[in-house]
């Protein structure tokens, strides 16, 4: 799975507004706005996670961390982004919905290593709980225990790499669109101003 979806995880990874936050010239500010540029795409993947029927049926302890990323949001002065309903999910299966939760729980390996960056530029008091919200070793055992064992099938695997490009896709497409946004802001400040 790893291989199959590693082009669509280096387009997200390298986005801009995720750059930033391993960069030298970090700064609060800029580090809220990308953490409110996660926001949307972070609530929606984890509503699709956490509100399907496979969650209850997997046994998996997934711990949301949407609560996380708005208390750090608050602490740094921003108000958390409005989310619209999650629309019933196009991806429907348990080998779809472990797609997500691949890209959705793989995030916390990810976030543990931009943390230590953030704190490194920032400082240790900067709120960081989102980004450090690790998934326990058991929970991480469990997880790929059920990916290696519901993935058995080639048809069943297509279906989960399927539903990881989405995620993967959907998270990107987000960040797109709130970077253009803000440049449209930006420049309607200095034509305007």
């Amino acid at each position: 799975m790893r291989d199959a979806t590693a082009a669509a995880h280096h387009a997200l990874d390298h986005h801009p507004l995720l750059q930033r936050l391993i960069g030298s010239d970090l700064t609060r500010e800029l580090y809220a706005e990308s953490l409110a540029a996660m926001y949307r795409p972070h609530a929606r993947l984890e509503r699709l996670v956490h509100q399907s029927r496979h969650c209850s049926e997997s046994g998996l302890g997934l711990s949301a961390r949407l609560a996380l990323l708005e208390a750090d949001l608050v602490e740094l002065g921003w108000p958390a982004p409005p989310v619209p309903d999650v629309a019933p999910d196009a991806l429907r299966g348990r080998a779809a919905w472990l797609g997500r939760v691949y890209v959705l729980e793989g995030s916390r390996l990810g976030g543990a290593f931009i943390a230590r960056r953030v704190q490194s530029s920032l400082g240790p008091s900067v709120p960081c709980r989102f980004l450090c919200a690790p998934m326990g070793p058991d929970d991480r055992n469990a997880l790929l225990a059920m990916l290696e064992r519901a993935l058995e099938a080639p048809a069943e695997l297509e279906r989960a790499i399927a539903g990881a490009r989405a995620a993967f896709a959907d998270y990107k497409d987000d960040l797109d669109g709130f970077d253009r946004g803000r440049r449209k802001m930006e420049w309607c400040r200095e034509a305007c101003g």
